[in-house]
C-alpha cells in the first residue's frame, strides 16, 4: 500500500447531513463502505483560538483497486468544514480540499495535527471530552461513511 501525503492530495484536488438518528456512543471508530474506503482514527480537538472552532484529525484509506473522489465532509455540530494546514498559507484551493479530494487506489492519507487537517467552524454545541461527534464523508458516487470523532483536549 502506498502512502500519499495530504500536501500531495492538495495538488491532485483543486455538504449537509440529514438528521442524525444514531446514538453518538454507538458511532463506529472506523468503517469501510462498498467502495472499500475506510476512515479511521478520527479525533476532534477544540481550538485554542476560540470556542467556535475545533480541529479534526483522521486517516482515510482507499483499499480499492480504483481511484475515488471525496466530494464533502459534514457534521451536525459544524456549520462549516474547511481544510487547514498548521504551518502553511491558507488559500481557497486548500480550504476546499475536502470537497474535491482524490483518493488514489491502494493508498492511505493521514491528516495529522502538524499538517493538513479539517477545521470545524461555527460549532453548534459545547464539546465534551470523550464524546463522539459524527462526521460523514460523502463520495462522488453517492456512497458515504459516518464515523465518530472522539473529542480530545486541546
Amino acid at each position: 500500500m502506498k502512502r500519499v501525503s495530504a500536501a500531495f492530495a492538495v495538488l491532485l484536488s483543486f455538504s449537509a447531513v440529514p438528521g442524525f438518528a444514531q446514538d453518538a456512543g454507538a458511532l463506529p471508530a472506523a468503517q469501510h463502505n462498498r467502495q472499500k474506503i475506510v476512515v479511521l482514527d478520527g479525533t476532534l480537538s477544540p481550538s485554542s483560538h476560540g470556542t467556535s472552532y475545533a480541529s479534526g484529525y483522521f486517516t482515510i484509506r482507499n483499499d480499492d483497486g480504483a481511484d475515488h473522489l471525496l466530494k464533502g465532509v459534514s457534521s451536525p455540530v459544524c456549520s462549516s468544514i474547511t481544510a487547514h494546514h498548521t504551518n502553511q498559507e491558507q488559500t481557497q484551493a486548500t480550504n476546499d480540499l475536502f470537497s474535491h479530494l482524490s483518493l488514489p487506489h491502494n493508498s492511505e492519507m493521514i491528516f495529522p495535527p502538524s499538517g493538513y487537517h479539517l477545521l470545524c467552524g461555527g460549532i453548534t454545541k459545547p464539546l465534551q471530552q470523550g464524546e463522539k461527534i459524527p462526521f460523514t464523508f460523502q463520495f462522488l458516487d453517492g456512497d458515504s461513511i459516518t464515523i465518530g470523532f472522539t473529542v480530545k483536549p486541546i
